[in-house]
C-alpha cells in the first residue's frame, strides 16, 4: 500500500538489479488476498516502468490485466479477464507465456489467453523487481518466477503447496520467509535475497488445540492468537471479543465490509450505515492496542554507567544495548530506531535542552500561574515543527519566550543529566535512562515504542471499537465511513515527530465516551474531509507540550461541493455540508488551542479551560465558511489567556451563527464575532484581558463571502446581529442595532471598543448588562460594576494568580481555599434577574415545533441567508433543533434574566465531560463560607440513554435530615442551612456514588442589595455598585436582607456595618474627572524666590481612580515644566513620580493601589535637593533641583510644551498647601498624622511651620462655585483659570488601608449566632 501522509511512500519488495529478467518463455504465479484500495487497482508483479512482465488488478479486483511491453507490444494488447470476483479471499494466480500463448490462470483455470505477444520477447533490460505496486493493497505470498511455461497441471499440482529449492526453471522463490537481515528469501540457488520496503510479513498461524484440526476459527476453543487474523476472517455483523492482553501489531485493513458495486468512488460515495464489526474488550478485561514492545528478552541486561556532564558532574545512569533482530522478528517489520520509552508503564522524557517534571504528572498550576519546572511554565517550541534556520525560534536573537537556546535533537545523550530522561544512540544500539527512585529499569518493566500508528484503515466501513486502550501507537483513517470508537483511551498517541490521530474524507464518525490524553506535537484528533462526525462525552488532557503549534481536535471542510478555493474564504456554488456534533467534550490542562468544529457544526454542554498556548487562534476557532449555519450553546470557555475564547474570523467573516447560553471568561478576548446575521442570547462575559465581546463592522465581505478587488472589506459587519440577554464586563464593541437607541446609527457614531455615546436604556431594553456603563466615573473608567458580585459564586480570574502577585495587589492572599468557584447564577437580589427579554427557541421551553421558531432546513447557499433582524419580530430562526426534549427551558419568573443561567431553575447546566458517576459538586467538596440558603447542584455521570434516570440526593446535618429523588436533568436541590454547621451531602445514580462531599455555612447574611439614594435627584435610579453607602443631609441609605427560613426567633441577629470614616458636611475634596478638569493658581508663586523659585514644599491628599499616567499637581513657567508630581507616569505602573528638567523621573520605591488615599509631600531645599514623601515615608530622593522663572502652578493637571494643558487627574485631591520652605522629615510625618484635616495653616505638636505657608487650599467650597478659596495667611487671590470639578461631599478621610478584595462578598452583613 502507499500512504499519503507526507511523501508518497509505498510499501513494497524490490528485488533489485539482480531480479530476473524473463525471455520469451516464462511463468509468473502467487498467491494474493487483495483488499482493493482507494481506486481499486494494484500490481501484483512487475516494474517501475511497467515493462517487464507483469500481473495488475483493476476496478475493485474484478480485473485481472497481464503482458508486456516492447516497441512490438503496444498497450492495447494487455490480456485481461474481467467480471471476476477476487477480493477479501486468498487466491492463487499464473501467467504462462510460450512465445505464442499468452495465458491467465486464476486458482488453478485458464480464464484468459491471447496470442497478441506471439513472437514478441519482454526487454532484456527490465527484470521483474517489484512485488507490490501502484498501490497494491493485501497480501501476497508464494511468489514463484520460472524460465519456463509451466502447464496448467504443474500450475495445479503445487499451486497450495510449498517448493523444493531445486525445480527445474525455477528462477526466484519467495516463500515469504525472512532472514537475520529483514529480508524475504529466495531459495533458489540464485539467492537473490530483497529488501521489504514499509510492509509487514504476517505469520501463518497454527492452534496447538488438538481439536483444532483446521487452525484457528474464532470459537472459545479455537479463538484467533491475533486481531488481525480475526479481521482476515469476519464478515458484516460479527462480533470480535479479545482477550486481556497487549497487542503489539499493525492493523492495517482496506476496502472492508463494504458492497463495491455501490460505487467506484467509494471515497465520496454516502453508503449507507449497515451492520458493524464490532471489536470490542472482553468483558471486565483490559485490552490494549499497543506501539511498544517489551525489552524483556534483551541480549544485554541493564548495567549502571557512570555519565560525565558537561560541568564535570558526573552522575550514575543505567544503559543496555537493543536487541533489535528480536523486536524485529516480534513485529515482523524491519526496526532500527526507538520513539518512546516507558518504566513500569510511566513516561521517560526523550533528553533536551531543558529539564522539566514529568508532564504526565498532574500539575498544580494553571496558565496565569504555571507550576514552576514543569512544561506547562513554558519549554519554547517544538523542534520537529520548528526547523533549525528559524531565527526567531532559536538562537541568540529569538523570543525569549521560546526559550533562549539553540535547536536541538531530543534523546541525545548530551542533554541526559536529569530524573526520568532517556537518551538513544543509533549507531551502537544504546539506550541510555536516568533512574527515579521508583522506576528503576529491569529486564521485564521497560517498554520502548517501535510503530509510529497501531491502525490504518482505508475505505473500511461499518466498524466499531469498544473498550479498547489505544497505547503509544495513533490510528489513521482513510475515506472510511459509519465507525462509532467507544468507551476507549489514547494515551500517548504521537510524540515529537510522530503523526498524531485523524481521519481523512468518509462521513459518520462517532468518538464517544473516550479519553485522549498525553498527546505531543501533534492532533491529539484530526479530521479533514469528514462529514457528520459526532464526539460525545470525549475528554482530551494534557496534550502538546510546546508553544506556538496550537495542535487542537478539529474537523475541517466537513463538506463536498464545487466551486471551492482555500476551505476558509473563497464562497461555494454548490455543495452538501456534512454538520458535525460536539456534545460533552472537555479540553483541559494542554498546550494547545481548543475546538475547531467544522462548518454548520454544533459545539454544546462542552467545556475549555486551562489552555497554555499562545496564538492567533481560539477556544472554539471558526473561520468564514464554518461559521455559517454553526451552533455554540450551553459552553464554558475559561482561561486561556493567550487565546481568544470565541472568534468567528476570517478577513471575509462569515455569517448566520448562532450562540446562547455561553460563559467566557479569563482569555485573550471574550468573544470575536466577525461577520453579520448572527444570533448571541444569554452569554457571561468577563475577565477578559482584551475584548470581552465584540460585534465589529470590519473584516466583513457581504453574504456571499466574495473578496473586492481590492483586498479589503466590501460592507459594514453585525449591523443584522441580534445581541439580548447578555452580561459583558468592560469592553464591548457592538455594531448590532440592538445596542443603539432608535435614531442613532452605530456604522456613524461607533468608533472604537467602547463609545459613551451607548445608551443605559437601550441596552437595558434589549436586556445587556454593561459593566462599564455602570461607572460612577464621568468617562466611564474604572471602578466600574464588576460581574462578580453579580453572581452567586463564580469564577474569578484573579484567583488564579501566584501568591505574590495576590499579596502585591491586596496586601495579602485575598482566599483561603485556591480553588475556583463555577456556580454563575445570578444571585438573590441581583439586578439581572428578570430583566431580560423573550426569545422564542430560546428561553420560553419552546422548540422548532412552535409557531414563532423557525428551523433552518435547506441546504445551505450563498444566497440563503436570515432575514435581516427577523429575531426581533416576535419570531426566531435557529440553525439546529434541540438535541433532547427540555433542552430550550423556560424562563422563571416575570421574564427572563440576564447572563447564561436563569436563578431559581431546576437545572443547572455543567457542560464538559461526564464521568462514570456523579461529579462537579457545587459547592465544592469542603467548600466554606456557604450561604446559608444555598441550592446544591451535582452532574450527571455520562450515558448514552437518560430514559428513566434518577439521581438519589442525601444530605445531611444541623437542622437537616433528607433524602430525595429527582428525575433527570433536574440537578438543583434547594435548601437552607443553620448559620456555621457543617453537612454532608452524596448524589446517586444508577446506584454508583459520587462519594461523600461536605461544605460549613456561614454565619452571615448579606443583603440582598443596598443602595445610596439621593432624594433630590428625580432620574431613575442605576444599579450602580457602591463601595461605601452614605448617609448625609439629602442621602438616605437602604439595605435590603432576606432572612432565611432556617432563621428563627431563637438565634441571635448582629447586623454588622464596617463604618469606612465619618465627616462633616462642610469638608469636602475635589472629584477631577481625569478629561479637562483642573485648577490653577499662578499668583502663589510669587511668594517664591524670583530667581531660583527654591525653597519650597508641596503637600496634598491624593486618590487616583485609574493607573493611567495623571498629573497631581506642577510648577511650570512659560512654555516648559519645572516641578511637577505625577502618579502611574508610564500609564501602568502604580508608582508616584516627580519631574524636573534635571531630574526626568524620580519613582516612589513602592506602589500605592488607586482607589485610595494618600498624602504626598514634596520638598526641594534652596541646593535644590530634593525628597518625596508617600504617606509619611521618604521615597526617593535627587539633587540638583530646578525651579528658576517658576510662574505658573496647577492642580490635577500640567502644563504641555505648547501651553495646553494635559494630563489630567482621574480621582480625588485634597489639603493641597505650599510652603516658601523646605519642611522637615518631623514636619512632613505631622501632617501626614493629622489625618483629616490637616491643618497646615496652625501649629501644633512638631510642626511649626505655618507662618511660611503661602497657599491652602481645602476645596471645602460650595458646589457650582468656580472659585476654591485659599486658606493660607497670605489669602492669594482665586485661581485665575479653572475647570472646576464638583466638589466630592463628605470627603471620607482615614489613613490608607487595603482596597476591596474582587469577590462577591459585601462589608455589609448581618452576623447569626446560634441559640
Amino acid at each position: 500500500m502507499c500512504t499519503r501522509d507526507g511523501p508518497v511512500i509505498c510499501d513494497r519488495v524490490d528485488l533489485g538489479d539482480s531480479a530476473p529478467v524473463l525471455g520469451n518463455r516464462f511463468t509468473l504465479e502467487a498467491r494474493f488476498y487483495f483488499d482493493g484500495g482507494r481506486y481499486g487497482r494494484g500490481q501484483l508483479m512487475g516494474s517501475e516502468s511497467n515493462r517487464a512482465p507483469a500481473i495488475s488488478f483493476h476496478n475493485h479486483g474484478k480485473e485481472i490485466r497481464y503482458g508486456f511491453y516492447t516497441d512490438g507490444a503496444v498497450a492495447g494488447n494487455r490480456g485481461k479477464a474481467i467480471n471476476l470476483n477476487t477480493q477479501k479471499a486468498w487466491h492463487h494466480v499464473a501467467t504462462t507465456f510460450d512465445g505464442t500463448n499468452y495465458k491467465l490462470f486464476l486458482d488453478g483455470e485458464e480464464i484468459d489467453s491471447t496470442t497478441a505477444f506471439q513472437g514478441l520477447t519482454p526487454p532484456d533490460t527490465e527484470p521483474v523487481r517489484i512485488i507490490g505496486k501502484k498501490p497494491w493493497v493485501g497480501k501476497i505470498d508464494e511468489v514463484r518466477m520460472w524460465s519456463v511455461a509451466r502447464t496448467q497441471s504443474q500450475i495445479q499440482a503445487n499451486m497450495n503447496n510449498t517448493l523444493a529449492d531445486n525445480e527445474t526453471g525455477l528462477v526466484a522463490y519467495y516463500p515469504m520467509d525472512v532472514n537475520n537481515n529483514w529480508e524475504i528469501i529466495d531459495k533458489t540457488d540464485n539467492e537473490n535475497h530483497a529488501k521489504i520496503t514499509n510492509a509487514e510479513i504476517l505469520s501463518r498461524y497454527f492452534s496447538d488445540n488438538s481439536s483444532c484440526t483446521n487452525g484457528p476459527d474464532g470459537t472459545t476453543s479455537c479463538p484467533y492468537p491475533t486481531i488481525r487474523s480475526a479481521l482476515d476472517n469476519v464478515t458484516s455483523g460479527d462480533h470480535v471479543y479479545i482477550r486481556q492482553g497487549r497487542y503489539t501489531e499493525l492493523l492495517n485493513i482496506r476496502l472492508f465490509n463494504v458492497d463495491q458495486n455501490k460505487g467506484q468512488d467509494l471515497e465520496d460515495a454516502f453508503l449507507k450505515e449497515e451492520e458493524k464489526i464490532v471489536i470490542e474488550a472482553y468483558e471486565n478485561e483490559e485490552v490494549i492496542i499497543d506501539g511498544t514492545v517489551a525489552l524483556n528478552d534483551n541480549s544485554s541486561n541493564w548495567q549502571q554507567y557512570s555519565h560525565q556532564l558537561d560541568n564535570g558532574t558526573t552522575i550514575n545512569i543505567y544503559r543496555t544495548v537493543i536487541n533489535f533482530d528480536n523486536i524485529t522478528r516480534e513485529i515482523m517489520k524491519p526496526v532500527d530506531n526507538i520513539t518512546q520509552v516507558f518504566v513500569n508503564g510511566r513516561y521517560m522524557i526523550p533528553a533536551m535542552p531543558m529539564n522539566f517534571k514529568n508532564p504526565t504528572d498532574n500539575t498544580t498550576g494553571n496558565p496565569k500561574n504555571p507550576e514552576p519546572g514543569t512544561v506547562w511554565a513554558g519549554i519554547g517550541r517544538s523542534p520537529f515543527l520548528y526547523p533549525a534556520d528559524d531565527s526567531k525560534t532559536w538562537g541568540a536573537d529569538a523570543d525569549p519566550a521560546f526559550g533562549n537556546h539553540d535547536w536541538y535533537m531530543p534523546a541525545k545523550l548530551e542533554h541526559l543529566d536529569n530524573p526520568e530522561e532517556w537518551a538513544f544512540d543509533s549507531a551502537n544500539k544504546t539506550l541510555y535512562l536516568y533512574a527515579s527512585d521508583n522506576y528503576t529499569p529491569s529486564s521485564n518493566n521497560v517498554r520502548v515504542r517501535v510503530r509510529e500508528r497501531v491502525l490504518n484503515f482505508r475505505s473500511a466501513y461499518n466498524f466499531e471499537f469498544k473498550n479498547i486502550d489505544f497505547f503509544a501507537g495513533s490510528i489513521h483513517l482513510e475515506g472510511s465511513s459509519y465507525w462509532t470508537i467507544e468507551n476507549s483511551k489514547f494515551s500517548f498517541s504521537a510524540d515529537m515527530g510522530i503523526q498524531g490521530n485523524g481521519v481523512n474524507y468518509g462521513t459518520n464518525m462517532t468518538i464517544r465516551n473516550s479519553i485522549f490524553e498525553y498527546i505531543n506535537d501533534a492532533h491529539s484528533w484530526s479530521q479533514w474531509k469528514s462529514m457528520y462526525s459526532t464526539l460525545e462525552n470525549v475528554l482530551f488532557r494534557y496534550n502538546d507540550w510546546f508553544t506556538g503549534s496550537c495542535w487542537s481536535p478539529s474537523a475541517g471542510k466537513n463538506f463536498r461541493g464545487d466551486g471551492w478555493s482555500d476551505g476558509v474564504n473563497a464562497p461555494v456554488t454548490n455543495y452538501q455540508r456534512g454538520d458535525n456534533h460536539w456534545r460533552y467534550v472537555t479540553i483541559e490542562n494542554s498546550f494547545t488551542c481548543g475546538i475547531g468544529p467544522g462548518m454548520g457544526s454544533v459545539v454544546e454542554h462542552s467545556r475549555i479551560e486551562n489552555l497554555y498556548d499562545g496564538a492567533d487562534s481560539s477556544g472554539i476557532q471558526m473561520p468564514s465558511i464554518q461559521t455559517q449555519f454553526s451552533t455554540l450553546r450551553y459552553n464554558w470557555i475559561i482561561n486561556a489567556p493567550g487565546l481568544n475564547g470565541l472568534r468567528f474570523d476570517s478577513r471575509c467573516g462569515g455569517t448566520n451563527g448562532d450562540i446562547n447560553n455561553l460563559v467566557t471568561i479569563g482569555n485573550n478576548r471574550g468573544m470575536r464575532l466577525k461577520g453579520d446575521f448572527h444570533d448571541v442570547y444569554h452569554v457571561t462575559t468577563y475577565d477578559n484581558r482584551r475584548q470581552d465581546l465584540s460585534l465589529p463592522t470590519y473584516k466583513y465581505c457581504g453574504p456571499d463571502l466574495e473578496n473586492p478587488s481590492d483586498g479589503q472589506t466590501s460592507e459594514l459587519g453585525n449591523k443584522n446581529s441580534n445581541l439580548k440577554n447578555s452580561m459583558v464586563a468592560g469592553s464591548l464593541e457592538c455594531s448590532s442595532q440592538d445596542c443603539w437607541a432608535e435614531g442613532n446609527d452605530p456604522m456613524t457614531t461607533h468608533d472604537g471598543e467602547f463609545n459613551p455615546a451607548f445608551d443605559f436604556p437601550q441596552l437595558d431594553s434589549v436586556g445587556i448588562w454593561f459593566g462599564r456603563l455602570l461607572s460612577l466615573k464621568k468617562n466611564k473608567s474604572t471602578p466600574f460594576a464588576n460581574p462578580h458580585f453579580e453572581l452567586a459564586d463564580p469564577y474569578i480570574q484573579q484567583r488564579n494568580l501566584p501568591d505574590s502577585r495576590l499579596i502585591e495587589i491586596y496586601g495579602e492572599v485575598a482566599w483561603d481555599d485556591p480553588r475556583q468557584s463555577y456556580d454563575f447564577r445570578p444571585k438573590k437580589g441581583s439586578y439581572l434577574i428578570d430583566r431580560g427579554v423573550i426569545i422564542p427557541g430560546i428561553n420560553d421551553g419552546k422548540d422548532e415545533k412552535d409557531e414563532k421558531v423557525f428551523l433552518e432546513t435547506k441546504k445551505p447557499a450563498s444566497h440563503l441567508i436570515k432575514n435581516p433582524r427577523a429575531d426581533t419580530e416576535g419570531c426566531t430562526i435557529i440553525n439546529h433543533p434541540q438535541s433532547y426534549s427540555g433542552q430550550n427551558r423556560k424562563y422563571v419568573g416575570a421574564a427572563p434574566d440576564i447572563g447564561a443561567y436563569e436563578y431559581g431553575d431546576t437545572v443547572y447546566w455543567i457542560p464538559g465531560f461526564r464521568y462514570p458517576y456523579p461529579s462537579v459538586p457545587i459547592p465544592n467538596d469542603n467548600a466554606s463560607d456557604v450561604p446559608i440558603d444555598y441550592s446544591l447542584v451535582w452532574n450527571y455521570p455520562y450515558k448514552k440513554d437518560y430514559s428513566n434516570t434518577e439521581a438519589t440526593v442525601t444530605v445531611s446535618g444541623p437542622g437537616v435530615s433528607r433524602t430525595v429523588v429527582y428525575q433527570y436533568p433536574n440537578n438543583v436541590h434547594f435548601q437552607t442551612f443553620e448559620p456555621g454547621g457543617t453537612y454532608n451531602w452524596s448524589v446517586t445514580v444508577d446506584g454508583v456514588s459520587g462519594g461523600n462531599w461536605s461544605f460549613k455555612v456561614s454565619e452571615k447574611v448579606y443583603p440582598m442589595n443596598d443602595r445610596s439614594v439621593d432624594i433630590t435627584d428625580k432620574k431613575s435610579l442605576m444599579p450602580y455598585q457602591i463601595k461605601n453607602l452614605e448617609v448625609s443631609n439629602n442621602k438616605i441609605s437602604f439595605l435590603r436582607f432576606d432572612i432565611p427560613s432556617s432563621i428563627t426567633s431563637s438565634h441571635k441577629i448582629k447586623l454588622n456595618l464596617v463604618v469606612d470614616g465619618e465627616s462633616t458636611i462642610k469638608d469636602s475634596a475635589l472629584d477631577f474627572d481625569g478629561t479637562n478638569d483642573y485648577v490653577v493658581a499662578n499668583g502663589v508663586t510669587s511668594s517664591l524666590n524670583s530667581s531660583t523659585g527654591l525653597p519650597f514644599t508641596v503637600s496634598a491628599w491624593a486618590n487616583p481612580d485609574t493607573t493611567s499616567k495623571q498629573a497631581i499637581f506642577a510648577f511650570n513657567k512659560s512654555g516648559s515644566n519645572l516641578n511637577l508630581l505625577f502618579y502611574a507616569l508610564d500609564g501602568s505602573t502604580k508608582k508616584f513620580y516627580h519631574s524636573d528638567p534635571n531630574n526626568p523621573k524620580t519613582e516612589s520605591t513602592n506602589t500605592f493601589e488607586p482607589g485610595q488615599w494618600h498624602h504626598i509631600a514634596l520638598v526641594v531645599d534652596s541646593s535644590g535637593n530634593g525628597k518625596l514623601f508617600v504617606n509619611g515615608g521618604q521615597e526617593a530622593t535627587w539633587s540638583n533641583g530646578n525651579n528658576s522663572s517658576v510662574n505658573r502652578f496647577s492642580i490635577g493637571q500640567e502644563w504641555d510644551g505648547t501651553k495646553k494643558a494635559s494630563d489630567f487627574f482621574d480621582g480625588k485631591i485634597d489639603e493641597v498647601a505650599i510652603w516658601n520652605v523646605a519642611l522637615s522629615t518631623a514636619d512632613v510625618i505631622a501632617l501626614y498624622n493629622s489625618g483629616n484635616g490637616i491643618k497646615a495653616s496652625v501649629n501644633s505638636g512638631n510642626y511649626d511651620n505655618s507662618g511660611d505657608l503661602i497657599g491652602y487650599w481645602k476645596f471645602n467650597d460650595a458646589p457650582g462655585d468656580q472659585v476654591v478659596h485659599d486658606s493660607s495667611p497670605e489669602r492669594r487671590t482665586a485661581p485665575e483659570a479653572c475647570h472646576c470639578p464638583p466638589p466630592l461631599i463628605p470627603t471620607v478621610f482615614h489613613l490608607p488601608r487595603r482596597s476591596r478584595l474582587p469577590s462577591p462578598v459585601s462589608r455589609r452583613a448581618i452576623a447569626i449566632a446560634a441559640p
